[in-house]
Formats: structure tokens, C-alpha cells, sequence
């Protein structure tokens, strides 16, 4: 998954429409077309007004995961080992 396609769906999720992205991020809706039409990588000012518009990270947009998110504290791991079972049991539902 590209960068456009992440923001498609992030759009779809926050049910924002492109022409309101261009509006608020400052940008041409015929270039977000485009882009998304070609599947282009945007240039970095770009990419980081729709990130900030969408409220994500250019990581996220980029690759679709956030390492922000993946880092796990000690406390996480403490209640993930407690409710194991339970968490296995729900998994299996």
C-alpha cells in the first residue's frame, strides 16, 4: 500500500471527502487526483499537511503502520501477560 491509498482510506474512515482535505491542508484538489491517479510519492511539505490535516503520522501515511504505536511499555506487556488467557480465549470467538 502507497502513500494515496493510505490516504484514501484515512479519509474514508474519518469520512472527509478530498475536497475537504485540499481546503484545509492548502493544496490543489486536482493534484490529490492526480496523485492518487498515479499512485506518485508527494513532496515532503505536501505530505506533511495532509498528515496534519488527517491527524496521522507521515509514517503512517507512508507505510501504513506507526512505530509510535508498536512500542509496547513495560506496564502494556505486564497487563497483556495477566490477561493472556483471556486474551487467547477472546481471540478464539
Amino acid at each position: 500500500m502507497g502513500f494515496w491509498h493510505n490516504v484514501e482510506s484515512e479519509l474514508e474512515y474519518q469520512g472527509i471527502s478530498r475536497k475537504e482535505l485540499a481546503f484545509k491542508a492548502g493544496i490543489s484538489y486536482a493534484g490529490i487526483g492526480l496523485g492518487i491517479e498515479r499512485d506518485s510519492m508527494p513532496g515532503a511539505d505536501t505530505a506533511l499537511k495532509i498528515s496534519k490535516v488527517l491527524n496521522v503520522s507521515i509514517e503512517y501515511l507512508l507505510t501504513g503502520t506507526d512505530a509510535a504505536q508498536n512500542k509496547d511499555t513495560p506496564a502494556d506487556n505486564e497487563l497483556l501477560n495477566r490477561y493472556r488467557t483471556v486474551v487467547d480465549d477472546l481471540d478464539k470467538i
